[in-house]
């Protein structure tokens, strides 16, 4: 009884300690001529506690009894900010817009006026929430985004120490962090991971070209996670925060025009942003963008026999591919947010966005084909259509003097389809194909017939490695190219998220916070894919039927658009020839138009192939965490605790066997439940006001990728083959240490270096085996988690404005950061279907220099920027059954953009901006570096504008 009595006595008094005294709140909101500031140092003179204030600029001091006192509010570049006040009678105090000035030179000092402009502004924002937060932090503010020729959000985020992008046309869309593939990075939106959709279904990396960069307020990339965050982003977590309600009426437009050279057409580019306050406590924020342009690819790809048992056949090349692709893309973006504060304490908020992504393709390919000894052209188009919508509602609340609580509600969900052609009703839709294939006689050719390059040929007789030419012995003719196929590749999937969360902060005492908090996710995955397959009659030996030739369809002038493959010498002007346009294509669809053909399904909705391609899955997450956080000292803080989350997965798919007797059709329901526990903690050093020492172990993971979950299974008799998903697969788990300096000085001037390891475990492989099938050996295809691997490295950056220099040469300034990775995995060795061994190499994609650079010149009104962005080569592929010297390679590659703005008022910006000055080339190769396996250019683009801030 007295235990009881005890411990209800101390629990009383531990939460309602800060109503035993006369105390109070004080709260404020922390601005600039440009808007909030967030992360700004908040404390009260002579006590112990310091805040930083929220993404709105806004902060909460509590547990404050009455008496006189005097704020303390601090920023980067700014003049520290000092503001008298009394309590009395426990009233709350409202101090309203706290508007800081910029830092002025001391009389005789040299310096002159920090925030003389509104990058540094922009700068001042990122370096002050990078150094007062309490984790490994690199930040981007929308400022800085702004005066880059970055369009979308990817392109945005290449610019921060340690990330890397992989490209789609010239244009960032995926994101990774110290090399890891990229659906090891978290994307969140507003601190929720955003849902996944794309054309390939394939992983959870999030498409980032869908999101334009204008809806974007700043980028806070974590590299070492806190228990309140997702612990799935063994990269990192890269959480975009988008533009929040305005404290005084805002509006903002951009408009702008460009030209990209590769497809000679122009762009057009418009957003426009609005805020205001309707009532003292209702604001609000909206934004709309709109982004038109046209894009273009010219692309050579040479497809190796790697796989064939013969070694010196195995580097021989069974085609060459010469494609080229025209993309009309539209990115629409909207964004509104509203804030209602019900009283001090009290606060709701809503948060809504949407976005679209279209891309019509339009793509021209001729495949020589060297072993099959043809030449096929095949010509195909579609509207990629990529919808995302984010909902969010949630709620801020002061209890007491201790306790802070946070609570959301949220849906988002993310669809694609390919939406053509026009002719057929909308769930018919998909990505129409048709190809002709002539026959056709190939010279330069190895002894053994085959094709090479001349350091892999038997004899030596073979190509150059610069690039392959077909060397064909009669020419490529619409006359002589038969109907070979029609085909329509059917893709619709979808990811929907519905979230609760809520978040509870304890004020323990001026030096302990305690927080804890749970999650509920619910995501549901649906994949509905095809593809169905029509041939001639006459080509499955009908006799009788028809016979169709490219000639008798209308056709249009290959689509060189100021040549193809310009920058090699344009090696094959002589081989392009005129192609049916993209309306004839859509014609092949038309039932009376295969009718006339002769044209007759050979695959169908139904057929084996499709049967397993799609799937339906939900992923349940019920997550906890509690974490706290112990001032130690003035100058040493420590950050931790433990987050647990339990997975619930199920999947419903189809299994397909087949054998002479015909087709078995089985459902398949499937699923796994996991529970995952991680441990985490970051320490913060303050070795003086300006270096700082962070140090951090945490543990994080990576669950498996939605295509290698599906259970279906495809038993092929003729081929001998199973392949099949895994429902049981573990996800990727890995223990992170890292290790952070950082020392600021100067005005905004920083540099920082860093080292990192990951201790790997699970990691996931496509496994082969051999599996007896009625006492037959059959080639089984699974993933699989491999025992471990490690990944390892160090980071460098520096920020320096030269303003001490005299002349001109005080405008001028530096950033630049490097990134070395390495990595060790052991992959299993496959000889005929099976395992003998291992063999150590790099975890895909995994780039061992990263770097970027950028030169500025900026004064009150002038300024331009030369920004260059490098990414080392890196394995894209590895190729188990053929061996290390088959992998594919990416290249590397460096990108070099530039800016440039001048103020012609306060409110008016003129604007130019360049992208891949250089034409850099995406260039993959197979083994060695001459050994070309894929090279594609995309050109320049660059585009003028003008900027309205009101």
């Amino acid at each position: 009884m007295l235990r009881r009595r005890f411990f209800l006595t101390t629990a009383a008094g531990f939460f309602l300690g800060g109503f035993a005294m006369a105390q109070t709140t004080v709260h404020g909101v922390v601005v600039d001529q440009q808007g909030n500031l967030p992360n700004a140092l908040v404390y009260i003179e002579n006590k112990a506690e310091k805040i930083t204030s929220n993404t709105d600029g806004s902060f909460v001091l509590s547990n404050i009894p009455d008496g006189n006192y005097r704020l303390i509010v601090e920023y980067t570049g700014y003049e520290t900010f000092y503001l008298p006040f009394t309590i009395v009678d426990k009233k709350t105090i409202d101090l309203g817009l706290i508007s800081l000035g910029e830092k002025k030179a001391k009389e005789n000092a040299i310096q002159e006026v920090v925030i003389s402009s509104a990058y540094k502004a922009s700068q001042a924002r990122a370096i002050t929430m990078k150094k007062n937060s309490n984790t490994i932090t690199e930040v981007l503010s929308a400022d800085a985004i702004g005066k880059l020729p970055d369009r979308n959000a990817a392109d945005a985020v290449q610019r921060m120490q340690g990330v890397s992008i992989e490209r789609d046309m010239g244009e960032g869309r995926f994101v990774a962090v110290r090399g890891t593939p990229v659906q090891w990075t978290s994307s969140t939106l507003n601190g929720s991971r955003m849902p996944s959709a794309s054309g390939d279904n394939a992983n959870r990396g999030v498409q980032m070209d869908i999101f334009p960069s204008e809806l974007i307020q700043s980028v806070r990339l974590s590299k070492a996670l806190t228990p309140d965050l997702d612990g799935d982003a063994i990269g990192g977590n890269v959480d975009f925060i988008t533009k929040t309600s305005p404290n005084k009426e805002t509006l903002a437009i951009s408009t702008a025009t460009g030209y990209v050279n590769m497809s000679k057409s122009p762009t057009f580019n418009s957003s426009i942003v609005y805020g205001n306050k309707i009532t003292e406590k209702l604001k609000f924020i909206s934004s709309a963008v709109i982004w038109q342009r046209s894009s273009a690819i010219d692309q050579m790809r040479n497809i190796f026999n790697y796989g064939l048992a013969d070694q010196t056949a195995s580097y021989s090349i069974n085609q060459l591919q010469l494609r080229d692709y025209l993309a009309d893309r539209r990115t629409l973006g909207f964004n509104y947010a509203m804030d209602y504060d019900i009283n001090s304490k009290n606060k709701l908020y809503f948060k809504g966005l949407y976005s679209q992504y279209k891309d019509e393709q339009s793509v021209r390919e001729t495949y020589f084909n060297f072993d099959a000894k043809n030449v096929t052209l095949q010509a195909r188009h579609a509207d990629y259509l990529t919808d995302l919508y984010s909902m969010q509602l949630g709620g801020n609340h002061q209890v007491g003097q201790r306790l802070e609580i946070d609570w959301s509600l949220s849906k988002a969900r993310s669809s694609f389809k390919f939406n053509s052609p026009e002719n057929l009703e909308d769930h018919d839709r998909g990505y129409p194909i048709v190809n002709f294939v002539q026959p056709m006689t190939y010279g330069n050719l190895a002894s053994d017939g085959r094709k090479y390059f001349a350091m892999d040929a038997p004899g030596g007789t073979g190509d150059p490695s610069d690039f392959t030419l077909p060397h064909h012995q009669s020419p490529v003719s619409a006359s002589q190219l038969k109907l070979n196929q029609v085909i329509l590749s059917q893709n619709r999937n979808s990811e929907t998220d519905l979230r609760g969360q809520i978040d509870l902060k304890y004020t323990v005492s001026e030096d302990f916070k305690l927080q804890f908090g749970t999650k509920f996710n619910n995501k549901e995955k649906v994949v509905d894919a095809a593809v169905l397959v029509w041939m001639p009659k006459s080509a499955l030996g009908i006799p009788g039927s028809p016979v169709s030739y490219m000639s008798q369809f209308d056709q249009t002038p290959f689509p060189f658009k100021g040549g193809f493959m310009n920058p090699l010498g344009n090696p094959y002007q002589s081989v392009m020839i005129n192609q049916i346009t993209n309306g004839q294509i859509d014609q092949f669809y038309n039932t009376d138009t295969q009718n006339s053909l002769g044209l007759q399904q050979v695959s169908g909705k139904n057929s084996n192939s499709n049967m397993t391609s799609s799937y339906r899955g939900t992923e349940n997450v019920w997550s906890a965490y509690m974490m706290g956080t112990w001032r130690i000292s003035e100058n040493l803080q420590l950050l931790g605790g433990i987050r647990n989350e339990y997975n619930d997965i199920s999947f419903y798919g189809k299994k397909v066997v087949s054998d002479k007797t015909g087709t078995v059709t089985e459902d398949i329901k499937d699923g796994k439940k996991y529970n995952i526990f991680l441990p985490m903690i970051n320490m913060k050093w303050k070795l003086n006001k300006d270096r700082i020492l962070r140090a951090a172990y945490t543990r994080s993971f990576a669950r498996p990728d939605f295509n290698d979950l599906n259970p279906g299974t495809i038993v092929n008799d003729l081929s001998n083959t199973v392949t099949q998903g895994n429902t049981q697969l573990n996800p990727t788990f890995s223990n992170n240490f890292d290790l952070m300096f950082e020392n600021y000085f100067g005005k905004l001037d920083l540099v920082t270096a860093g080292a990192f390891y990951k201790d790997i475990t699970d990691l996931i492989y496509k496994d082969q085996s051999i599996l007896n099938v009625n006492g037959l050996p059959y080639t089984f295809t699974t993933p699989k988690n491999l025992e471990g691997a490690k990944l390892y490295g160090f980071e460098v950056g520096i920020s320096k404005r030269f303003e001490r220099l005299p002349g001109i040469l005080k405008y001028f300034g530096f950033e630049g950061n490097y990134t070395y990775i390495a990595s060790e995995v052991k992959m299993p060795v496959y000889e005929n279907g099976k395992q003998t061994g291992t063999m150590k190499t790099t975890i895909p994609n995994q780039a061992k220099h990263i770097f970027n650079t950028i030169l500025f010149f900026e004064t009150s009104k002038l300024m331009i920027r030369l920004a260059g962005n490098y990414k080392g080569d890196y394995v894209s592929e590895i190729r188990t059954a053929a061996g290390p010297d088959h992998y594919q390679h990416f290249d590397k590659n460096f990108t070099v953009d530039a800016s440039t703005s001048y103020s012609i008022s306060k409110n008016i910006r003129l604007f130019a901006e360049l992208n891949n000055i250089f034409n850099e080339p995406n260039r993959y190769y197979m083994g060695t570096k001459s050994r070309v396996e894929n090279l594609s250019y995309s050109g320049i683009r660059g585009q003028l504008g003008v900027n309205f801030n009101f």
